[in-house]
């Protein structure tokens, strides 16, 4: 998150760079060098993997990828990922990165006696609401799709019965993305299809009650329902977390 002072506008845009902090063993010169992957490895032993150009004219939350630093990672077996952020111009234009590591010790009314761990003052809890984060994905490698098929039958254009139709709903189409960091969205899908009798009159699906008593006089053909065809509902849904 980058937090801007409203006296300075000295300047406009700033760039912001993550650099990834490689541990060399001992005796490694420290000269810059060439990665493998085409990467420059700086004289402390940092690659960069983001950069970005910012706007400094309004304090808001900038988003970095960092996804193939993440897998060559997880590639390696590895657990954990030094970074390091760096704006050479933020001080010159009065924003500064809300990056927080562990919580300094205070003076508590000037008596010298320290405040709890766990105690934290309005302004400190502000900050910590924008503190960076990492979202990740994860998803099945490829050698492990032969799991059982989910019961849901799939639309897939040879069946006209109840079935689950693909939707992805993007927060960036309906103008949620400005307060909706991250996912991008979600599947939400939906349901296309007709309901069959002999499906909805079954013990123990999830249709509702109203569906129910409105498919009996279907079944017996009383009007206005004797040509009526019942659409489709959802048998179960389930949180996105």
């Amino acid at each position: 998150f980058l937090k801007v002072s409203k006296a300075n506008r000295s300047r406009t845009k700033v760039t912001i760079r993550l650099f990834q902090q490689q541990r060399q063993p001992k005796g490694n010169s420290e000269g810059a060098e060439e990665m493998e992957d085409g990467g420059l490895k700086g004289e402390r032993g940092e690659t960069l993997i983001s950069e970005k150009a910012v706007d400094t004219r309004k304090s808001t939350w900038h988003i970095f990828p960092v996804s193939s630093s993440v897998q060559r990672l997880l590639d390696q077996g590895k657990s954990s990922l030094d970074v390091r952020i760096a704006c050479d111009l933020c001080q010159e234009t009065g924003a500064s990165l809300v990056l927080l590591g562990k919580k300094k010790k205070r003076e508590d009314d000037g008596e010298g006696k320290e405040k709890e761990a766990g105690e934290l003052t309005g302004e400190e809890e502000k900050e910590q609401s924008h503190r960076p984060f990492l979202m990740m994905v994860a998803r099945h490698a490829e050698d492990r799709q032969h799991r059982r098929r989910r019961r849901g039958l799939e639309c897939d254009g040879k069946v006209n019965i109840c079935c689950k139709k693909q939707f992805f709903v993007s927060f960036k189409d309906i103008g949620w993305s400005d307060w909706i960091i991250a996912p991008t969205g979600y599947h939400a899908n939906y349901c296309e299809g007709e309901c069959p009798s002999h499906i909805a009159g079954t013990s123990g699906s999830s249709l509702s009650f109203h569906s129910t008593v409105i498919n009996h006089y279907r079944m017996r053909g009383h009007s206005p329902f004797a040509n009526l065809k019942s659409c489709c509902v959802p048998t179960k849904l389930r949180p996105m977390s």
